[in-house]
């Protein structure tokens, strides 16, 4: 298994926060482990899980607000 499965497998499952996560994909890639294109790719999934659960939050916060 490569490095960017077991990444990409770790995003999916939000194992880490948003920030644990990238700060690990920033780690790799400056040490050359993953190529650019893995790096971005990474990059562009992390935004795009976690932007779901960004928005979950604010929805759920709004909701708290108007009871």
């Amino acid at each position: 298994m490569k490095i960017t499965d077991l990444l990409n497998k770790l995003i999916e499952k939000k194992f880490y926060t948003k920030e644990k996560i990238t700060d690990k994909c920033n780690v790799f890639f400056a040490m050359s482990v993953i190529t650019e294109e893995e790096y971005s790719n990474l990059i562009l999934k992390i935004e795009e899980v976690y932007f779901v659960a960004d928005e979950n939050k604010e929805e759920n916060i709004e909701e708290v607000g108007e009871e």
